[in-house]
Order: C-alpha cells, then structure tokens, then sequence
C-alpha cells in the first residue's frame, strides 16, 4: 500500500541496567515496562534479567533490562553489569529523597568503568506518592538544600526524568529516550560516511614509496 510505513525486520539488541537503592521502585518500573500488573508488594532483588521486544520508530529493539540488587555489597557484580551496558537508569524515589544520595557513588564506578561512553539517566519515581511541590529537594549532610533534577542535569551532565511505575506514567518514554540517546551518541562518534583520512590514504602511501 502506498505511502505506509514499513518496519525494520532486523532486529537491535539493547541492554539497560537498571540500579538504585532498595524500596525505589527499580523493579515496578520494569515490570510496568513489561505490561505486568503493579503490585505495593516488596520482593528484595539479588538480580533478575528481563527481556521485551518493542516497535519504537520503525525499528525491531529487543530491550534487554539488568535489575541489579539495591545493596552496596557486591562491587564486582554491578562492574560487570556496567560493561555490559548500552545505557543505565539510576533510579531514586521521590518519597526517600536521601535514595538520590546513593546515585553519587553509582555515577562515580559507573564514570570510573565506562567514562562518558554511555547514556545514563536519573529516575525520580514514585511521583505519585508526593503532592509537595518541593518533592525535588533535599537536604545534604551539611544542611544546604539541593535540586536533584539540578544535580543530575546541571552538575552531573546526565539525562534526567520523572515516573511513576504503579500509574504507568513515563515509563515507555524513559525507555524510548534511551534510545534515542543512544543512536545519537553513537552518529556523534563515528565518522561521516566516505570521510576516510587523507593522511591515511592509498594513493598518499604509493606517493611516499614512489618518492623514496
């Protein structure tokens, strides 16, 4: 049919891990990403791998999502995770704002793994639990008050978004603007089609021995 649009068959593999401190709703987001039915039930998670495929833009992603255990005890685990990583959600709970102190540490092995070499991006969740319009703020240890959309965006030079898992509110958009991410990242690194080096080039090598 004329003028219809057409899906890629190829199909992308993407993997998200997923970190934050326990009771942020990590795992809520996932499952609501998943179609699941939410539940307030609280299940602590060692690890879990999850996987869904979604049409988003005319392209197959097989999406595949590391929910990583909300303690510190296991460095070595979230280092592997990391490596494995096409994009990472940091994930905080609006109703615990002292969970977003947590995500410092993370952003620090996450930098200390990987540089800037993939798209991180801080999740502010539970926003159904609060009605305060000061929801962002928090107090830091030595009592100043701080922004943490600021912080992520401003300070850490990190993507940054709000969501809820148990309305389903932002949850496919913080997967899709991972992605999004991602591919533009990816056009900002490679090089242009055709740019190949002159200096590098066949024709300046014959040039250098015919010289000799």
């Amino acid at each position: 049919m004329a003028g219809k649009k057409r899906s890629s068959a190829y199909l992308k593999m993407f993997t998200v891990v997923v970190f934050g401190e326990a009771r942020t709703g990590k795992s809520s987001l996932i499952k609501t990403f998943l179609g699941e039915t939410f539940t307030d039930e609280y299940e602590p998670t060692v690890e879990e791998f999850y996987s869904k495929q979604i049409l988003y833009n005319d392209r197959n992603y097989q999406v595949d999502i590391i929910d990583t255990c909300g303690s510190e005890n296991f460095p070595a685990m979230r280092r592997v995770d990391i490596q494995k990583a096409d994009a990472i959600l940091l994930v905080y709970s609006l109703d615990n704002p002292r969970s977003f102190e947590r995500l410092e540490q993370l952003r620090e092995e996450i930098f200390q793994e990987r540089g800037h070499n993939l798209p991180v991006m801080v999740v502010a969740n539970k926003s159904d639990a609060v009605l305060d319009g000061h929801a962002l703020e928090m107090k830091t240890n030595d009592g100043s008050l701080i922004n943490t959309k600021y912080v992520a965006e401003k300070e850490w030079n990190l993507l940054w978004t709000i969501t809820s898992a148990k309305m389903s509110w932002g949850v496919e958009d913080m997967f899709h603007d991972l992605i999004d991410a991602f591919y533009l990242r990816r056009a900002q690194t490679l090089p242009a089609k055709g740019s190949r080096s002159w200096l590098g080039s066949p024709l300046l090598s014959s040039l250098r021995r015919k010289s000799k």
